[in-house]
């Protein structure tokens, strides 16, 4: 979370502490000496007149519990399958290789403690060598308020050792924070560790935070620290946070503060710090950190952060490796926080990064990388896929940041921040902004991934960012002394041989497998390879008489002149022709005589179907049988003329037994076809074969083409055809993930209670969402550039009309550009006319009032041209105005909410189905067709 950022904020930090401190004061219950070794609590069969010194005679409740004072070796066991109600507070300290346990007995499910909304489930205070340990921690409340699952408090001026948390389910911790009160949440965690802030010399020894399972707690996951945060001894000594899983922390995931030599590692982070500002794992006031094997993704924030790893103010000598970190918004590393007040010495090396920055930049404020000191960044990889417009830095460093032998794979627009940075032997592939570093032994062809953006949940993932044979990264890097000696997967690293570049030091590993499925973009303007980014692996060459060409979408298109070597080989099959399967191209004719097929699969003697023109048609053509003298169906429709580009789609529907054609998203027929084929050779691009030879050369520019194991239907024809930039049909039905059906954007994934509602509008299902804080859908990805013409539509049935709800946007650094939204009572479409909170509205609202329990489609458009924003409802335009502020931003896209002051705010309570993004104004039929269902 945010720390202090001027003296103002120190004094305002200073009388809030006070008043915390003054509230949360807890007084210890008077106790009695243990009189047993082991004491048992059961709540089923045990009572508070035993005297809880066997399994037969079990204490019932807490009340004895916290009355009495145990010594080192005593456990307190609670009976498996038992549920106490109220706070934990046993009294006395073990020794030193004499812990006092409190742990489970019995089988069954663990042992529930729920606080029941007190300030701690359980609370230590002044107290060592305790060990909890498998139990089940809650601490549910009607409101939120400052409280923990586990508290240890140190009021003390010396250390405090020993204090062991293993393999506990810590869930529902109803806790609360506030940036505007100054202080921080070690008071209000799932796991919670707070010293004084009376003196400077409390601290901790043998803090011990492994194997735990934090799940929904506020106002974050681990907290170590101060409420105050600042001007304190670095005396947290042998901290070792190890394997835990938090899911859906409120704020912050993990956080060490004054602590020297922490080692946080194997921890899983996802999709936390939607409801409270905050990183993702960070540390201040340390020095030494070693922060790896760690994966984070999904990582958020309501203001400030929301980055997966902090180094922030005043650390020296932090180590960030070895970690997988991916779908990030708000970034990978930042540095915090100023000049004076900011990150010394730092090493961020051998982490993989796939998709961080969309929102904002992958190495996001480089501003606090503090002045009389370094931060060194190398043999890391980073992917940005098309649609992370985000930067790869940003900030200014008050010293210089190094980086040296980073693959940089960057498919979106966004630039560099290159002020008091140093580059050497790094590798840049994809796009190059005009702010691309200098570096005068830059690398920039394709470092040949095994599988660029084929990274998932599970560090083992990141094994897709390995390196192919014929890699230009292999051993082109720089020595760097003192290296660490390992590589991310463990390769050795030699301190004096040219290491690779990147974050792989091992040998050339092969490709995937192909599998069913390809999206070739066709974007790559340069050199003869294409990429097949769907993941199915498909690669392309092109051969000798194609070329590079303008395209239809993106940085380029495939142009070929209708000869013999003018084609684009892929040697796997894309799809299996014995099965339902669709076939779809942008195509741009330079001529339209003859015979030119634009997309195939070769048999041995002749292609199982043609998308093509043909006799100055398209046509879908469909062969049954491998053979010259096959009997053929074929659905033909368009009368194209060169020089236009048109969109065809082919599906062959194998349960209705049948084609179609669809051009330019409409359907030019269907014919019946009931003997297909399985086609086993090379998928090609812009050819055809017959009779075992080569035919059918297509003479014209050919983009975006797919090749999809399943037959598409006609909305989805319709959404590809009418060039959507994105169609998100919410069709999933179960878990966290849905996909955006053009393949252009990574895809998208729920947040907060967000699930399905098992029926839709269109298709089989629709996001259903209740209008909490943070239930929304996040797609890390920028849809649609918003400086141009857009359109954007959803259908949405809501189940209450109150308040500000948002349907679909874009995050800015403050606002969104554009909220599709309901408003009081109506359907309304804003748009703001700068990144700012004070920046104007200006608004288009519908005439009636909306209803509960009714689908209603709502559409936003603005024309760049005319310089207008207009709504529709359920096809029917509502209103226009003038709108002359457009801009364009780089972050996310949201689906149930929008964003103001930096967080998500406005959230839907309803139904929202078959989500749509145009770059473009759509016309009147396209939004009647959209709006028909």
């Amino acid at each position: 979370m945010r720390r202090t950022r001027s003296a103002l904020r120190l004094v305002i930090s200073i009388l809030a502490f006070c008043l915390v401190t003054a509230s949360m004061t807890l007084a210890a219950p008077s106790a009695q000496a243990a009189g047993c070794t082991t004491y048992y609590i059961s709540s089923a069969s045990g009572s508070d007149s035993n005297d809880g010194c066997t399994t037969a005679t079990p204490w019932k409740t807490l009340t004895n519990v916290n009355a009495t004072t145990f010594a080192a070796g005593n456990q307190i066991l609670f009976q498996d399958g038992g549920s106490w109600t109220g706070e934990l507070q046993p009294q006395g300290s073990g020794a030193s290789g004499s812990q006092i346990v409190i742990s489970s007995y019995g089988s069954g499910a663990a042992p529930i403690l729920d606080g029941g909304g007190a300030d701690a489930t359980i609370y230590l205070h002044n107290q060592q060598y305790w060990t909890i340990q498998n139990l089940e921690i809650t601490n549910t409340a009607s409101g939120a308020a400052v409280r923990s699952g586990i508290q240890l408090q140190n009021d003390t001026t010396g250390i405090l050792a020993g204090i062991h948390l293993l393999n506990n389910n810590i869930h529902d911790v109803k806790g609360y924070w506030t940036n505007s009160g100054g202080v921080q949440p070690s008071k209000s965690s799932g796991i919670a560790f707070n010293v004084t802030d009376d003196n400077t010399t409390s601290g901790w020894d043998d803090v011990q935070i492994t194997g735990n399972t934090l799940t929904h707690d506020d106002a974050g996951g681990i907290y170590i620290g101060s409420l105050l945060g600042l001007n304190h001894d670095i005396n947290a000594t042998n901290v070792v946070i190890d394997g835990n899983t938090l899911t859906d922390m409120g704020g912050n995931d993990i956080v060490c503060v004054f602590c020297d030599a922490p080692v946080v590692q194997n921890n899983v982070a996802t999709d936390n710090g939607y409801r409270f500002s905050g990183a993702g794992l960070w540390t201040a006031w340390s020095t030494n950190g070693l922060w790896q094997y760690n994966e984070v993704s999904r990582q958020y924030r309501q203001l400030y952060d929301g980055q997966a790893f902090d180094i922030d103010n005043h650390t020296t000598g932090t180590v960030v490796q070895y970690n997988w970190s991916h779908d990030n918004p708000f970034g990978f590393t930042e540095w915090c926080c100023y000049s004076g007040f900011g990150a010394k010495t730092s090493v961020v090396r051998y982490n993989i990064s796939q998709n961080d920055g969309a929102s904002n930049a992958v190495f996001p404020l480089m501003s606090g990388v503090d002045s009389s000191s370094s931060a060194a960044v190398y043999n890391n990889t980073i992917y940005q896929p098309e649609g992370n417009n985000g930067k790869v830095t940003d900030g200014t460093p008050n010293s210089t940041v190094t980086f040296s032998n980073n693959i940089i794979y960057k498919l979106g627009t966004g630039g560099y921040s290159t002020t008091r940075t140093s580059w050497t032997h790094n590798l840049f592939y994809g796009n190059h902004p005009s702010t691309e570093p200098t570096d005068s032994a830059k690398l920039t062809s394709d470092p040949l991934f095994v599988k660029p953006g084929g990274g998932s949940a599970g560090r083992s993932t990141a094994a897709a960012y390995k390196l192919r044979s014929g890699s230009p990264a292999f051993g082109a890097g720089a020595v760097v002394s003192g290296n660490g000696g390992l590589d991310y997967f463990g390769n050795a690293v030699s301190s004096t041989a040219a290491p690779n570049i990147g974050a792989y030091n091992g040998t050339s590993v092969a490709g995937p497998t192909a599998t069913a499925g390809a999206y070739w973009p066709l974007d790559e303007a340069t050199g003869t390879a294409t990429a097949d980014i769907s993941g199915g692996s498909n690669h392309g060459t092109l051969q000798a008489g194609a070329s590079w060409t303008t395209g239809k979408f993106g940085a380029g298109a495939v142009n070929l002149a209708g000869t013999s070597t003018s084609w684009v080989d892929v040697p796997t099959t894309a799809v299996d022709t014995s099965g339902s399967y669709s076939v779809s191209a942008w195509v741009k004719p330079s001529s339209v005589s003859g015979n030119q097929t634009y997309a195939s699969i070769d048999g041995s003697s002749i292609s199982p179907f043609y998308l093509q023109l043909s006799g100055g048609t398209f046509a879908f053509t469909v062969r049954s049988a491998d053979s010259t003298g096959a009997s053929y169906k074929q659905v033909t429709g368009g009368s194209p003329t060169t020089g236009t580009w048109y969109h065809l789609t082919g599906v062959y529907d194998n349960s209705a037994h049948t084609i179609a054609l669809y051009v330019n998203g409409t359907l030019q027929g269907t014919t019946a076809f009931t003997s297909p084929w399985k086609a086993t050779g090379h998928t090609v691009i812009g050819r055809a074969k017959w009779n075992g030879a080569n035919v059918d050369f297509a003479n014209g520019a050919i983009d975006d083409v797919r090749m999809i194991p399943r037959a598409l239907t006609a909305r989805e024809a319709y959404a590809l055809g009418t060039g959507a930039a994105g169609y998100y049909q919410l069709d999933e039905g179960s878990g966290k993930s849905f996909t955006n059906l053009l393949g252009n954007t990574a895809n998208g994934y729920t947040e907060g209670n967000a699930g399905w509602a098992g029926s839709g509008k269109v298709g089989s299902n629709a996001l259903s969402l209740d209008g909490t804080n943070a239930t929304m859908g996040v797609v890390p990805s920028s849809v649609i550039d918003t400086g141009q013409s857009y359109s954007v539509g959803a259908w949405v049935k809501l189940n209450s009309v109150s308040g500000n709800q948002t349907f679909a946007s874009l995050v800015g650094s403050k606002v969104s550009p554009f909220y599709l939204q309901l408003s009081g009572g109506k359907f309304v479409f804003v748009t703001r006319a700068s990144d700012a909170n004070a920046s104007t509205a200006t608004s288009v609202t519908a005439s009636a009032s909306a209803a509960t329990g009714t689908w209603y489609h709502v559409l936003g458009i603005f024309d760049s041209s005319a310089q207008t924003i207009s709504l529709y409802v359920n096809g029917t335009l509502q209103g226009t105005t003038s709108f002359t502020t457009p801009w364009t931003v780089g972050g996310a896209t949201l689906i149930g909410a929008g964003t103001y002051n930096q967080g998500p705010v406005d959230f839907t309570n309803g139904q929202i189905d078959d989500v749509h993004f145009y770059n473009r104004v759509l016309t009147t039929s396209e939004i009647s067709a959209l709006a028909a269902g």
